[in-house]
């Protein structure tokens, strides 16, 4: 960072001109600082949301594929057993 000439502007236009433009020049520096850490503050919360979402993706999948394959089972169990429909169950053979 170059030395600002703090010498010359208040030589030049006097003190009230010299705090101002100091003022001016410390917010606009502490600025720069903010609108980094903001930058990386913003990118971190991307990367969180984004695995955040690829993890749910995966376990919506996978849920919806468990639910599959319950279904398929309770259709092969009320096929066995038609109590499950709401009828009485035969012996199978060979019991």
């Amino acid at each position: 960072m170059e030395a600002f000439p703090w010498v010359e502007i208040l030589k030049s236009f006097g003190p009230a001109v010299a705090v101002i433009v100091f003022f001016v020049w410390r917010d606009w520096q502490r600025e720069l600082h903010l609108t980094s850490r903001i930058e990386v503050l913003e990118k971190y919360q991307k990367e969180t949301l984004e695995r955040l979402v690829e993890k749910s993706t995966v376990a919506l999948t996978q849920s919806s594929e468990c639910l599959k394959w319950i279904g398929r089972v309770i259709e092969r169990l009320a096929r066995v057993c038609p109590k499950m429909a709401g009828q009485d169950c035969e012996k199978p053979e060979g019991l």
